[in-house]
């Protein structure tokens, strides 16, 4: 049977959002099964989408209503092995949330 070795640590989070420039969010972990990688989920009208790694700073500021970080066991259950480093729920005000949709619609995963 493998053992699975996941080290978390929440030691460094940051969150910059200055006019111009795109939200910065870090945490350090460390496993052994998967990407040192955080998993962006993007909710918009009550439906969830992963997000591209590389389109996190494309969301637009403004848009945002509620920002959640997962980073225990519940993340896990709920996202899979994916979601070992921690999870960033994004959730879009629902004004603006089809206009999101459009605009975030390619760089969305399938779960």
């Amino acid at each position: 049977m493998k053992s699975i070795f996941l080290l978390l640590f929440l030691s460094i989070f940051s969150l910059h959002a200055f006019c111009q420039s795109a939200p910065v969010i870090r945490m350090k972990c460390s496993s052994t099964f998967s990407k040192d990688e955080v998993l962006w989920i993007v909710v918009l009208n009550k439906k969830s989408y992963i997000l591209n790694h590389s389109a996190e700073r494309l969301i637009n500021t403004e848009t945002i209503e509620e920002i959640k970080i997962l980073k225990d066991a519940a993340a896990t259950a709920l996202y899979g092995v994916r979601a070992a480093n921690g999870v960033v729920v994004v959730t879009i005000k629902k004004s603006k949330s089809r206009k999101e949709y459009k605009r975030l619609k390619p760089y969305f995963e399938k779960a």
